[in-house]
């Protein structure tokens, strides 16, 4: 794969990730955890079928080889299926309980600057890619995703201006008080997510690395991974709450949501593995963080801003223009470091 089909590729991967998770806004009393478990169960189905059709017998071969060779490619490769899982659930209970502009400036820094630094060490960069060049690129990304959260702010600003100003003192305390616990819970989470790159920094085959899985193998292992993350977090809430009846009893008319959810979810990473495989983790998965520009797409779709002020539109205007600026840097720099 070309680095240019491969850009190409994290960005359609961006735009499967940031799509998916609109589909909580669907299931109206379902429980979030319920579709989250089908998510997941649904996704190892996916990749399952996948690779069983284009590998065929050649897929078990590869998995012994590496096991004979380097068992913790595999190893490590589970435990971050299961790991970034645990992450993302966390992230959706904080995003539900104090909004995206909230938690999304935390979670964006984590995730861009951490998540990159951490996969360059572990798995490396393309040969004479600067590390400043990948510094820049990154800091884009990072002003692009910080134009469209304060597009949110200025529409929330306006909504919740009209409120009585006893309304909000009394609720000031109890607010700041959630805000600070949740912001607190989304640093680790963010964290917990980075280890979705560092799995594919050490785990997937890439250009200068002697070994690894290849990409529907990798994927394989982390659906899996996954599968038991879910059934470990989510599984453990439905028992608590003794709701296994109703994601049992669901029926197509709520599982459909989580089917989709999962093309979309793990369809995206599948492409993200390709990707990486000629880009490496440390230029993927910046190229993938630009799915937050999507999940602000999407709420101007579906009516989030409307009445909102000329501000908000110009701001998610702004934060298109430095996501596409950082991606042009990028692919500036690969080739001139090629």
């Amino acid at each position: 794969m070309t680095q240019e089909v491969a850009i190409l590729g994290g960005l359609f991967n961006a735009f499967l990730w940031g799509s998916w998770a609109v589909i909580l806004k669907k299931l109206d009393h379902y429980p979030v955890d319920a579709f989250f478990l089908g998510l997941y169960i649904f996704s190892f189905v996916f990749v399952w079928m996948i690779a069983l059709i284009l590998l065929g017998e050649e897929l078990f071969r590869e998995m012994a080889q590496a096991w004979r060779e380097r068992p913790a490619v595999i190893i490590v490769a589970l435990f971050t299926g299961g790991t970034f899982v645990i992450g993302v659930r966390i992230t959706l209970t904080v995003f539900t309980a104090v909004g995206l502009s909230v938690t999304a400036p935390v979670q964006t820094f984590m995730s861009l600057i951490l998540g990159t630094s951490l996969a360059a060490f572990v798995g490396g960069t393309p040969a004479a890619l600067a590390p400043l060049d990948l510094i820049v690129a990154c800091l884009l990304l990072f002003a692009a995703a910080m134009a469209t959260v304060r597009a949110r702010i200025v529409r929330d600003r306006l909504l919740f201006e009209g409120a009585a100003s006893q309304l909000r003192d009394a609720a000031g305390a109890t607010s700041r008080r959630l805000i600070a616990k949740n912001i607190i819970l989304v640093a680790p989470a963010s964290a917990i997510i980075t280890a979705y790159p560092l799995g594919l920094a050490y785990s997937l085959q890439a250009p200068g690395r002697d070994y690894g899985l290849t990409p529907l193998a990798y994927m394989i292992v982390l659906a899996t991974g996954s599968l038991i993350g879910a059934v470990l977090t989510s599984g453990a809430v439905l028992t608590l709450r003794r709701q296994w009846s109703i994601f049992l009893r669901a029926g197509w008319a709520m599982h459909r949501y989580s089917l989709i959810a999962a093309g979309a979810h793990y369809g995206g990473n599948i492409i993200n593995a390709f990707a990486t495989g000629a880009l490496t983790a440390a230029v993927s998965w910046p190229i993938g963080t630009t799915s937050q520009l999507w999940t602000y797409i999407w709420g101007l779709a579906t009516g989030e801003f409307k009445g909102a002020p000329r501000k908000s539109y110009l701001l998610i205007a702004s934060g298109a223009a430095l996501y596409i600026a950082g991606i042009l840097y990028l692919r500036w720099a690969l080739l001139r470091s090629a």
